[in-house]
């Protein structure tokens, strides 16, 4: 058995001599977000990594994952001591998995969710953690016009963006960049300036909305600089067009934590 580490210390990928070395390594996590993933080849049980991360003082948060052909399962525990920690990467160190009943089956947060036809939109084909921010009906029509999907602008940036995700190997971080190939020069409304294409304005709006809660569907987060032009926008379609639904959604989306790049 091969076994190598990456830690938030050692960047590059690491043949891992003894179980000394990786004794080592958990000790030195200590402060919140400190991290070590601990690689193998082959798999052990179909398990390919085990990782933890500091989440608290002197608590872990470990996870395991598991592939298959064409498919994986990840599991996650929280709350586990340094003596626990220790031990669980012992056990895995030696060819052996953890009681993974004891653990929580978590794939369904890593999953990305694509939008199909013939299922449509619903609770259940959006990521999980979309459900816990944005529970109004109106984020899950395709016909309602002031909604993030529900107009001719939202609902082909939404499958445009979604074909964007799938083929960019680094998808999200490249999403800013689908968003600026919409040339908006301003996004705060002046009726002397944009009222002769407020038509026009309204679509790229629309779209640049649709494009921030389609990272937020598929993914389940989203990008610091993404939620600050879909919020931007929104406050320009509710500037001009004064709709309860543009303002659900700027406080839904406020009450969102982004991701930074590099984390």
């Amino acid at each position: 058995m091969k076994f190598s580490i990456i830690t938030n210390r050692i960047e590059k990928e690491t043949k891992l001599k003894n179980f000394d070395t990786l004794e080592s390594e958990i000790n030195n996590c200590k402060n919140i977000d400190d991290f070590i993933v601990l690689n193998n080849d082959p798999a052990i049980d179909k398990a390919i990594y085990l990782q933890a991360i500091v989440t608290d003082k002197e608590k872990f948060t470990l996870e395991i994952r598991l592939e298959y052909d064409n498919d994986f399962s990840q599991y996650g525990i929280e709350k586990v001591t340094k003596t626990e920690c220790l031990h669980i990467f012992r056990q895995y160190y030696e060819g052996n998995l953890p009681d993974l009943n004891q653990w929580e089956n978590i794939t369904k947060y890593l999953l990305e969710y694509y939008y199909d036809t013939e299922i449509g939109l619903n609770q259940e084909t959006v990521h999980p953690s979309f459900n816990d921010y944005f529970k109004s009906d109106f984020y899950f029509s395709i016909s309602d016009f002031y909604s993030p999907f529900g107009n001719d602008a939202g609902f082909d940036a939404m499958i445009e963006t979604e074909k964007f995700l799938q083929e960019d190997d680094s998808n999200n971080f490249h999403l800013i960049q689908f968003i600026n190939e919409i040339k908006i020069e301003n996004y705060d409304y002046n009726e002397n300036r944009d009222n002769e294409n407020l038509h026009f304005l309204v679509y790229d709006h629309n779209a640049i909305v649709s494009i921030g809660f389609t990272n937020l569907k598929v993914n389940g987060f989203i990008m610091e600089d993404v939620k600050e032009k879909t919020l931007a926008s929104l406050n320009f379609l509710n500037q001009v067009q004064n709709h309860e639904n543009y303002q659900i959604m700027i406080s839904d989306l406020n009450k969102i934590e982004a991701q930074t790049y590099g984390l």
